[in-house]
């Protein structure tokens, strides 16, 4: 669950474990904290909270950072999150982690190694966490690529209907917008720095169509060439509007093998690759876009790159104006959250699996709906 301050995620993460420990009994599930200190403040006296007002019979062995419930012979251990190496041990039956978002991923892969118990009735592992920071709790929720088996809520503190109104106001009217977007809805900002995509908002932008409604409209994909993370974006161009429901990335590849995926797939679309793939390669004697076009794609492609300001403002332009939409592509999600600006330009080092899905979409966009420049005419007198 990713939810912003006050949203009522350690209320949840609390009734979780109690039901984990109940559906585990005898077993031992793990709850982890950004630390001990942090533990004490939230997840354990809200435990204690729900189990006093329930009348559940419980210990607290602090010694141990432990709770046993009498009731169903439940055990919580509690962890702590700035030493990974200290979650090392034996299994568990299942396992909680508070504040991903700035917790060490080491956290989490302790937690995938050590939630194995055999006579686990329900081994699963379980988030909560404000979005701090975009790191592999983003990754995690986003499901790049469908690694997990994984469904991420969304809750914003102003739904919480237990919270009083100053407290609401007090939130919104202390923060910037960016800041109300991440620590009072819960939504995924990069705080760090300038996003490239800011007008994004998933919300607005993320629409699940029917893929029916695009069977008999054209297939057009933006395409960014790259050893590792070779992306296609495929969409539908329609009127003035651009609606993403498809994308292909590959790592350690080439064009054949992109061209083999996207012939099976989409064959005979619209490809608006990236115009520098016009010059044949050392590793081959063909181009990147004679590759595609020997295959029956029509290539559309100007005869340079556009300038990077000029190719992101018209991607801002669509999204400004709702004309850019998308689905079934988290790897596109992923850079219109994630991808900054450093020093004036991409940030395409710090992160380096971003920035290529956007860059595919961008000289697509940039070929069909450019920013038209106003004609300025001269008058002599």
């Amino acid at each position: 669950m990713v939810g912003g301050y006050g949203s009522g995620k350690t209320y949840i993460g609390a009734l979780r474990m109690l039901y984990l420990s109940y559906m585990n009994q005898g077993l031992p599930n793990m709850y982890v904290s950004p630390s001990y200190k942090f533990a004490k403040r939230t997840i354990v006296i809200t435990l204690k909270d729900i189990m006093n007002r329930s009348g559940i019979d419980y210990i607290h062995n602090k010694s141990d950072n432990a709770i046993q419930i009498k009731n169903w012979d439940g055990l919580i251990w509690f962890g702590s999150g700035d030493d990974p190496d200290s979650l090392r041990g034996s299994n568990l039956a299942s396992a909680g982690i508070d504040e991903p978002f700035i917790q060490k991923k080491e956290v989490f892969q302790q937690m995938v190694a050590r939630v194995r118990h055999p006579d686990s009735s329900q081994p699963e592992i379980f988030l909560t966490g404000t979005p701090e920071e975009l790191n592999w709790g983003y990754e995690l929720a986003m499901n790049g690529g469908d690694r997990w088996d994984v469904g991420t809520v969304f809750g914003s503190t102003l739904d919480n209907t237990h919270l009083p109104d100053e407290y609401k106001d007090s939130l919104t009217r202390g923060y910037s917008d960016e800041m109300i977007d991440a620590y009072v809805k819960g939504k995924f900002v990069n705080l760090k720095q300038g996003r490239v995509y800011k007008p994004f908002d998933r919300e607005i932008h993320c629409i699940d169509r029917p893929l029916s409604d695009f069977v008999n409209i054209p297939v057009h994909i933006g395409m960014d060439f790259n050893v590792d993370y070779m992306s296609a974006e495929i969409f539908a161009h329609i009127g003035n509007t651009i609606h993403v429901y498809d994308e292909v990335r590959l790592t350690n590849s080439n064009t054949f093998e992109m061209a083999d995926i996207l012939e099976k797939k989409y064959p005979r679309a619209f490809i608006y690759p990236d115009p520098s793939g016009s010059a044949r390669r050392t590793s081959s004697s063909r181009s990147d876009h004679e590759i595609l076009r020997q295959r029956g794609f029509i290539i559309k492609s100007k005869r340079k790159q556009p300038p990077v300001r000029t190719r992101v403002n018209e991607v801002n332009n669509l999204i400004r104006t709702n004309r850019l939409t998308m689905q079934n592509c988290p790897y596109l999600i992923a850079d219109m959250e994630r991808v900054v600006w450093k020093r004036g330009d991409i940030d395409k080092t710090s992160h380096p699996e971003l920035t290529h899905s956007s860059d595919g979409l961008g000289y697509a966009i940039d070929y069909l709906e450019p920013i038209k420049k106003p004609i300025t005419q001269t008058y002599r007198g």
